[in-house]
């Protein structure tokens, strides 16, 4: 095949493989720091890293995969936090340092770095 079709069948199996992995990941956190959500499922985004709905349902974006273990937990306990509190409050925050003491240095890291760690192959469209 050509470039745009290998990218693409690379592209499906990511999706694939990161539908396993951050379901494994999410799950483990939740049961760890005693969260509950509805589903999870996983999006390939420009922007945003992940999004909890207020019936609990979790998105997480593919290219998370491509950040570092920490900053990847300290994400998902942000989008689990959301199951209790749907906003950015002191009682969110404090929930988010219960299961992440260190969320502000890696909330940080992936603003600042979060982007440049995915390959651009990933989010470019076939």
């Amino acid at each position: 095949g050509d470039r745009a079709q290998w990218r693409r069948l690379l592209q499906r199996w990511l999706v694939a493989h990161a539908q396993r992995a951050l379901a494994a990941a999410l799950l483990d956190a939740a049961v760890r720091h005693g969260f509950s959500y509805r589903t999870m499922s996983v999006r390939r985004q420009k922007t945003r890293w992940g999004s909890c709905s207020t019936r609990g349902s979790i998105s997480l974006n593919l290219c998370l995969l491509f950040q570092s273990p920490a900053v990847l937990r300290y994400l998902l306990c942000h989008e689990l936090a959301h199951t209790e509190h749907m906003n950015h409050s002191a009682r969110f925050w404090r929930r988010v340092e219960q299961c992440e003491p260190q969320y502000r240095v890696l909330d940080a890291e992936l603003l600042r770095t979060g982007w440049s760690r995915v390959p651009r192959w990933v989010l470019e469209r076939a």
